[in-house]
Parts: C-alpha cells; structure tokens; sequence
C-alpha cells in the first residue's frame, strides 16, 4: 500500500491552509492564483484532465443552472444560509431529493458549496454572489448564450471551411440561434435575453478593476480646458465606468457624457448633470474637443474594417494636441497570454465575430484610423489594460 511521503504530506497541508484572507494586497492574491492554476497544469494526468473537462465541469454548470431555476440560492439566504441537510434543501425548494443530494454533493465537491458534516450543506461566497441578479443572471447567460454559441463552433467553422469570422451578422451567434441579424438586433428583439445580456455586461463592468485603478485620473482633470468637455464614454453601456468617474470628481459632472443606444441610455445609472445621448458609434461624433474619449470593450466587439470606421468617426471629434483616446480592452501577450483573454477572445470570435488584440495588433489598427499609441497602461491588479493614444501627425496635418 502506498504511502504519503512526509514531505507531500507538508505541502497538502500548507496548500490547504492558505486563506483569501491572508494575503496582504490583491497583487499577492492574483499571483498566488496564476500560480495555482499553472499547478493544477502540471498535477493532471491527462485522464483526470479529460474527466475535469467532459464530466466535471458540464455537469458542473448544469448543476448550477437547475439551481438558478430552482431560485436555490436565494431561497437559500432567506433563510439565513444556514446549514440544511439535501432532504431540508430540497423541502425548501420543492424537488426530489434523491435528485438534489446528487446536485448538491456535486456542488460541493467543486467548492461551490461547503459540506461541513457528512450530509450537511452550506452557501459558500460564490453562491451567496449568485443571489444578486446582476452577478447571478450569468448563469442563465451561459445557457442562453454562451454554451449553445461553443457548442455550435465546431461545425460552423467546419461549413465556412475554417477561416476566421469577420461578419458581425452571419457568424456563430447567428449559426447558433438560427437568426438572421447582429447581436444587438437580436437582443433589441428578444427583450428577455436583452436584458439578461445588460445585467452580464453590469457584472462585467463590476467585477474588474476600474480604469481609474489602471490610469492616473487626476491628469485628465488637471489638464482640462474649463467649459469644454471633459470625458466621452462612448459606447458606455449604462455608464458604470463614467459613474466610477464622476464619484472621483464629483465638480465634473457637466462636462462628462455617456453615450450609447437610446435602449441602453434609458437605464443609465449615471445621475444628472451628467450628459446622456443616443449615439451610434459610426456615425461622426457629436461632442467635438473633449479631453478624453473612453471605450471599455467597445472595439472588440468589432472585426478590424469596422473597428477601424469607429476610430475614424472619434478621430475627426478629437482637438491636436489636446484630446486623448483611451481604449480599455484586453491586450493580448504574444507568449503565454493569460486565460481569462484568451477566452475572452473566443467568446467575442463566437459571439460578434470580434477579437481580443495583441499590442502590435493595436497598433497597427490604430494607425489605419489615423491614430497613433501614446502610452499603454497596466496595472497588476488588471487583466486588461488602457491604450492611450492621439491623433497621428498626418492625421492632424490633413
């Protein structure tokens, strides 16, 4: 019979013992889970790997889903998020608990739940994230988008003889959901999964660093021209970021807008006096000289003939010498990019045949829309980055 060496025995005890909590700064906790991951790499075999990616994590998802439905979670923390038992669990949420005890042991076996006693379950903090609806619509996302959109691009790209999808409106999406339109007229027509789609981008826009964590603000303030606009968000959604801003500088609220389509302004969180207006992206920009013009994952939604067209309608806004665009977007490494853009890559491939951009690959693009990179700020706290840039002199010459 096989025995733990003393040595594996310390090490399972020291990984066992490390704590969310212990780590001084968030730098120390990102680095510490890289590191994790690359760990785990390194210990499958490639059986357990299979098993990991056909077995566990389907099932995983799954599981979570049939929660949701179930409204598990919240029913849950109504009732304090005490520990219950399958039988109590499946009382609380009318379903069989020979069927729930399956689920639950799943969940917990996936760190998803706590099983603190042999048959007793318990919310950790993931799930207990689950009951706010901007954070918990992701899972019913998954299953109405996202899953049904990887499912299908294998034979998708088997039909289109493999090449890279370049049309916003006869891509995977549209293969997947058998529709004949872009993601946006989609979501403008199917109310239920637009609204799903605006709580996710909420959590997206929540849950990363901010851009004010990555790029020094203070700046943009300093250098303002008095009675000319300050900051553009273009494409701003329903002004997450902008509202991040303008809690930072509260005397600028004038001189900030938030731009998007008149269905998504309409829900804008951002607070009067701030500048709210339906604008189309393609179309030339209305608000001429501003400091900053902002997009947070605007451009990678887009091929790069129409990303190009964007630039190009905010170059000609823009003042020389003045006005600066600041991209915030993943900027893809060259060697060993992190997963999370990776994904994010082949999510926006699937989704709006869109991209995740390596630097030279902003560069080059940035060029074709008469523009030239500054500056490209990181933060260790930030998986994406901000790409600040101006107008090229040709651009400002012509």
């Amino acid at each position: 019979m096989a025995t733990t060496s003393p040595t594996t025995a310390t090490l399972a005890r020291s990984l066992n013992a490390i704590k969310l909590t212990e780590f001084s700064n968030e730098i120390e906790r990102i680095q510490a889970l890289q590191a994790a991951y690359a760990l785990i790499g390194r210990l499958e075999t490639p059986w357990e790997t299979i098993v990991r990616l056909g077995m566990n994590q389907p099932a995983l998802s799954a599981s979570l889903k049939v929660s949701k439905d179930l409204e598990l979670f919240e029913k849950w923390h109504g009732r304090d998020d005490v520990p219950m038992t399958s039988s109590q669990v499946a009382a609380m949420v009318g379903a069989d608990d020979a069927l729930l005890v399956r689920l639950l042991r799943h969940l917990a076996a996936n760190h998803m739940l706590e099983e603190p006693s042999e048959g007793m379950f318990k919310p950790t903090p993931f799930t207990l994230s689950l009951v706010a609806p901007v954070f918990g619509e992701w899972i019913h996302y998954i299953y109405d988008a996202m899953i049904p959109c990887f499912y299908k691009m294998p034979e998708y790209l088997s039909k289109t003889g493999y090449k890279n999808p370049v049309d916003p409106a006869n891509g995977v999406f549209q293969f997947a959901k058998n529709y004949k339109g872009d993601l946006f007229q989609y979501y403008d027509s199917h109310s239920r999964e637009g609204q799903s789609f605006n709580h996710v981008m909420g959590a997206v826009m929540a849950q990363q660093a901010s851009w004010l964590d990555i790029i020094p603000h203070d700046r943009i303030v300093a250098d303002h021209l008095s009675g000319q606009p300050l900051v553009v968000d273009v494409g701003g959604n329903i002004g997450h970021d902008l509202e991040r801003f303008r809690e930072a500088h509260p005397e600028t609220a004038t001189d900030l807008y938030l731009q998007d389509r008149a269905e998504v302004i309409q829900h804008s969180k951002c607070p009067d006096p701030v500048n709210k207006m339906a604008h189309d992206f393609f179309q030339s920009q209305p608000i001429q000289g501003s400091r900053v013009y902002y997009m947070h994952g605007v451009l990678h939604d887009w091929p790069d003939e129409q990303a190009c067209n964007i630039l190009k309608m905010t170059r000609e806004a823009m003042r020389p010498g003045y006005s600066r665009l600041l991209i915030h977007d993943h900027v893809v490494q060259e060697q060993m990019a992190h997963p999370h853009t990776t994904s994010y890559d082949l999510t926006m491939m699937v989704k709006i045949a869109g991209q995740e951009r390596t630097e030279s690959q902003w560069t080059k693009l940035l060029r074709l829309g008469g523009l030239k990179v500054v500056k490209i700020w990181r933060s260790p706290l930030a998986v994406q980055g901000i790409i600040e840039a101006e107008l090229a002199e040709e651009a400002v010459s012509s």
